[in-house]
């Protein structure tokens, strides 16, 4: 399966070659253009009418980069994201070194030993790959190497539990709409790089493209447990959420909520925290609207969404395209 595909390729910021390769690929099938930029941004264009409509969806997952090597051998590393350092902590992760990927273990006390848990930072974590000095260390991962979590993937009815679906989720929701979208309009779809640090391959694509819509396709919190759904009110398998707020053009929510399929309305009260939000403010500015994928237990090694949202993103994103040629934009 493509989403099982995408979310065991290797990509953590500004290293997302080999899931960029995939998405390459994919979009050579299908679209009419295919162009790779300065910063690694795949372009995939499918000309059209005279209104250009940018979709994006970044390639790159959270990560970390080996900064440091002890006397002992142990990787002391740094994040490359939002890693919050418990979804670390007893976890195995694979690193990028000099010769293809080295597996470590981020271990953890055992009770007989820890009396009381302890607040750890990123920084206070050691990679353990099974050798006994720095010498070793280095020749298998040297200081700047990066990784993340080993990649799984499973399927437990109607939800689907893996690494990265932040946003490969959203990579798997463009490439399939591209496969057979009919629109009135030029569209360029866009996996984007750099995102979790800063939505730098945004930046970027939407200047060189000077866009008249953007949309980012992306994740969001759903509701979990401990949760109240005051805080979070999404819910998995209700449909994608299409934001509202200052990011949202309002005549773009009209025209993606005039639909049967479900949805739900996510507010945004000062930005979306996507690719959306940098895309707006390009050249002149862009109109922009966000549909993100609800997804429970985001930037750890155990995300989780729900099919049905997944494939009605796909759906609406289709229905919408037909006629966004013909959506007046004015204010």
């Amino acid at each position: 399966m493509l989403l099982e595909k995408l979310v065991k390729a290797f990509g953590v910021p500004g290293f997302e070659d080999e899931i960029r390769a995939i998405v390459k690929e994919h979009m050579e099938e299908y679209a009419d253009e295919v162009h790779v930029d300065m910063l690694g941004n795949v372009i995939g264009v499918k000309h059209g009418g005279e209104r250009k409509v940018m979709l994006a969806a970044h390639m790159d997952q959270i990560g970390f980069m080996v900064s440091g090597i002890t006397e002992d051998g142990y990787l002391v590393i740094s994040p490359m994201g939002g890693v919050n350092p418990i979804t670390l902590r007893s976890r195995i992760v694979r690193i990028r070194g000099k010769d293809g990927f080295v597996y470590g273990v981020i271990g953890e006390k055992p009770p007989h030993i820890e009396k009381k848990a302890e607040k750890k930072e990123i920084k206070d974590l050691r990679v353990d790959i099974g050798v006994e000095s720095r010498n070793e260390a280095e020749q298998l991962a040297p200081i700047g190497s990066v990784g993340s979590f080993v990649p799984n993937y499973l399927e437990m009815g109607n939800r689907i539990v893996a690494t990265a679906l932040d946003d490969r989720a959203g990579i798997y929701a463009l490439l399939k709409t591209m496969e057979n979208v009919e629109s009135d309009a030029t569209l360029y779809f866009v996996a984007t790089v750099q995102e979790e640090v800063g939505l730098r391959g945004a930046r970027i694509s939407g200047f060189r493209l000077n866009p008249d819509i953007g949309i980012a396709i992306d994740v969001t919190h759903a509701k979990m447990p401990g949760i109240g759904s005051e805080e979070v009110p999404i819910v998995l398998g209700k449909g994608p959420t299409i934001g509202v707020g200052p990011t949202a053009h309002p005549k773009l929510v009209h025209h993606f909520t005039h639909t049967e399929l479900p949805f739900q309305i996510e507010p945004n009260p000062s930005r979306s925290g996507t690719d959306a939000d940098i895309i707006q403010l390009s050249r002149e500015g862009v109109a922009t609207l966000v549909l993100s994928i609800p997804l429970r237990y985001m930037h750890s090694s155990v995300e989780m969404i729900d099919k049905r949202d997944l494939e009605n993103t796909v759906n609406i994103i289709k229905m919408a395209l037909k006629d966004i040629g013909k959506v007046d934009l004015t204010l």
